[in-house]
């Protein structure tokens, strides 16, 4: 149990670091599981696992700045008839491309670490 939740955290902490590059969950996902090994259906559990959490410390940004955004004009104000609607359809695409992505790249990971030799482990290059 502890080596998943290691696993997992260090996933978590390539999604952050990583976080101002585009798929970066991928390459977080992809690292938990590969550090974990196992088969596939592990693979996207651990992937999935290191993508919730990281998706806390990025909601923490990511709500404020949505609301930020809202103020400036962009999307819906907030206030506005429909607001409620619109973040729910927000949220849900954060999700999936937080939690969704990072377990695609549980799935990637769990099949380097049975197909290559790749050494995929963050404390080498972080």
């Amino acid at each position: 149990m502890r080596e998943t939740l290691v696993d997992v955290g260090w996933g978590a902490v390539v999604t952050l670091a990583l976080s101002v590059l585009p798929f970066s969950p991928v390459v977080g996902g992809a690292v938990a599981a590969n550090r974990h090994g196992g088969g596939y259906a592990v693979g996207l559990a651990i992937g999935a696992l290191a993508g919730v959490v990281a998706m806390v410390p990025l909601l923490g940004l990511f709500v404020p700045a949505l609301y930020v955004a809202g103020r400036l004009g962009f999307g819906i104000p907030p206030g506005a008839p429909g607001y409620e609607l619109f973040l729910a359809i927000v949220f849900a695409l954060f999700l999936a491309y937080t939690v969704g992505l990072s377990a695609l790249g549980g799935l990637g990971g769990a099949w380097a670490s049975a197909n290559t030799d790749w050494n995929l482990d963050p404390g080498r290059w972080l």
